[in-house]
């Protein structure tokens, strides 16, 4: 019995060890020696019938990345430099070369960010917001896929005081009037957890072999804008 239960851990044990990753070995571009100062971020694709939710997004992106140690591109100046253009999602922009953001903005990377669940529960005493986001991070010199990060973020509205009816007035209440800014907040900076910093940071090309603060949501880079 203690032989097969031995069996078990280890096995569960190298389950565990595939599923972590460093950040080195799973966004590997990062670390090639490139010099990239300026991240460009373009309007956010909404691909849900929320028409406010991507304004939250944009509005509360640039700070967690400031944070990592990026240089950010003033996202209201670059959103009315768009809006100017005509283009007001992201979506618009499909197609349009990389190197032209290099060209016109002088961007070094551009993130694009999808909104692919936006949504408010309300189950009599349970509810929740739903959010679904996916990130890519891409070169606007070489094309390539430098980071990319997927993930639907929960935020629970349920009130548990132990009293039904209170319960039932509270959730409802916290449900409807959910601040949706630190939502998007708090959405971003988990997203950048799996972020390896930027050159501003002091661990800049030195956090290669941190593990990533959540290894299951690190996914290899993938284009799909």
């Amino acid at each position: 019995m203690r032989f097969l239960l031995s069996i078990f851990v280890l096995l569960l044990l190298s389950g565990c060890a595939a599923t972590t990753t460093t950040k080195e070995s799973a966004f590997p571009s990062m670390y090639d020696g490139s010099d990239r100062q300026a991240m460009l971020i373009v309007p956010v694709i909404n691909e849900t019938t929320a028409a406010d939710a991507a304004d939250f997004l944009n509005a509360t992106v640039a700070q967690p990345l400031a944070n990592k140690g990026y240089y950010v591109m003033p996202v209201p100046i670059v959103n009315h430099i768009f809006k100017q253009a005509g283009v007001i999602d992201g979506a618009q922009l499909k197609g349009i070369p990389m190197a032209s953001y290099k060209e016109k903005f002088g961007a070094d990377t551009v993130l694009f960010i999808k909104l692919t669940d936006w949504e408010t529960n309300y189950m009599v005493i349970a509810g929740n917001v739903t959010v679904g986001m996916e990130y890519i991070l891409m070169s606007s010199t070489t094309n390539q896929v430098l980071w990319s990060y997927e993930n639907t973020f929960v935020l629970d509205t349920s009130s548990s005081s132990g009293n039904l009816i209170a319960d039932l007035i509270v959730t409802a209440v916290s449900t409807a009037a959910t601040d949706y800014v630190p939502v998007a907040r708090r959405v971003h900076e988990n997203a950048v957890t799996t972020l390896p910093v930027g050159k501003y940071h002091p661990k800049h090309m030195k956090d290669g072999k941190d593990k990533n603060v959540i290894p299951e949501l690190a996914e290899a880079p993938k284009q799909t804008f």
